[in-house]
């Protein structure tokens, strides 16, 4: 599977590129003159299933909301608004020159039934012009991180319009689906390290989590050992099926900890293979901004610490940043915020990351 942040750094930084020529081409400032479009493009290609199909710069006669383009031709200094199907896009102005115009799509423009226009308001005039306005690719909120073979269950995302589902490379059928739902049995086979990616009419999207790497979702799964956690001091208030505000799933973990307090997470170190994994994911967030402290197989020589906030933030504790561990068989989080009182801490989304 491709490695996700170096493609979108690879993006960042032909974007960067493309503006810099465009700006150096650009002599006279802009001129005020009514503005002129002779091609948009999509900035990168990338259909993440195919390994090698990258392409940037191509040529397109229609637009996905939630992605990003590049707009060629003249009059565009003096740029004031820019909207698809009537709904305003916030630009860049430091990507806007007199030629060029780098612009990500609002994900909400309107794309069913619409009048499917590009209209641009300059100080030197007002431009419609016609270009097929798509939805954005899908969005994968939630789905059955260690299911079994056969199950049937439900994918939580949005735009979700006829889609494709594939388990790794099995393409499985909907039994029924929504814009937002997808309800699937799941095929008949090991998926251990393979991935879901759901494909609708504008493009495709891999899930982030591979199969049979969640430590927690919704509830303690078999990567885990009995008792499946710890609390350092036992009248913290701990709750692991806390449904009010989930990130993945449908429950996430509620834990009132002290000042100072730490939380254990007991693991199976036969279930996991070391060699497949590069490190741990966590999705948390306070009821007060925070830190927490990282260590793991019951020693704190190495506890590196992240930060989040009052809402969801995602980490990634790489293995490297912990001493490269040979096997995996505790997970402990220290309340690392020092403020007197603590903080409620919500923990989400816990698991292993796929190399």
């Amino acid at each position: 599977m491709k490695n996700i942040k170096k493609i979108m750094l690879l993006k960042f930084s032909f974007l960067a590129s493309i503006f810099l020529l465009a700006s150096c081409s650009n002599d006279d400032g802009g001129s005020g003159s009514a503005p002129v479009i002779t091609s948009i493009s999509r900035s990168v290609v990338d259909d993440p299933l195919v390994e090698g199909d990258r392409e940037v710069d191509v040529l397109t006669d229609e637009v996905n909301a939630g992605n990003t383009y590049i707009i060629r031709g003249s009059g565009f200094s003096t740029l004031k608004s820019i909207s698809f199907n009537g709904l305003e896009t916030v630009f860049n102005s430091t990507l806007v020159t007199e030629n060029v115009i780098v612009i990500s799509i609002d994900k909400d423009t309107p794309y069913y039934n619409e009048m499917d226009e590009l209209k641009m308001v300059t100080k030197g005039g007002t431009l419609v012009y016609s270009v097929k306005v798509r939805p954005p690719s899908p969005s994968i909120t939630g789905f059955p991180i260690n299911p079994n073979p056969g199950d049937v269950i439900t994918i939580k995302g949005d735009f979700f319009l006829r889609p494709v589902v594939n388990f790794g490379t099995t393409r499985v059928e909907p039994i029924e689906s929504t814009l937002t739902e997808i309800k699937v049995q799941v095929p008949n086979e090991n998926l251990q390290y393979k991935r879901l990616s759901i494909t609708n009419v504008s493009g495709t999207t891999v899930a982030g989590q591979s199969f049979g790497s969640a430590i927690y979702d919704d509830a303690f799964t078999s990567l885990c050992g009995d008792p499946a956690f710890g609390l350092w001091d036992n009248t913290n208030p701990f709750n692991a099926a806390y449904d009010k505000d989930p990130k993945q799933g449908s429950k996430c973990i509620s834990w009132a900890a002290k000042q100072w307090n730490g939380l254990e997470f007991n693991i199976v170190s036969a279930n996991v293979d070391m060699s497949k994994y590069k490190g741990i994911r966590a999705t948390l967030k306070g009821q007060n901004a925070g830190k927490i402290g990282v260590f793991i197989n019951g020693s704190d020589a190495v506890k590196p610490s992240y930060e989040f906030s009052g809402d969801w933030t995602y980490i990634e504790i790489p293995f490297s940043a912990l001493n490269n561990p040979s096997e995996l068989n505790k997970i402990a989080f220290q309340e690392f915020g020092g403020k007197a009182g603590g903080n409620t801490i919500y923990i989400d989304d816990l698991g292993l990351i796929l190399k």
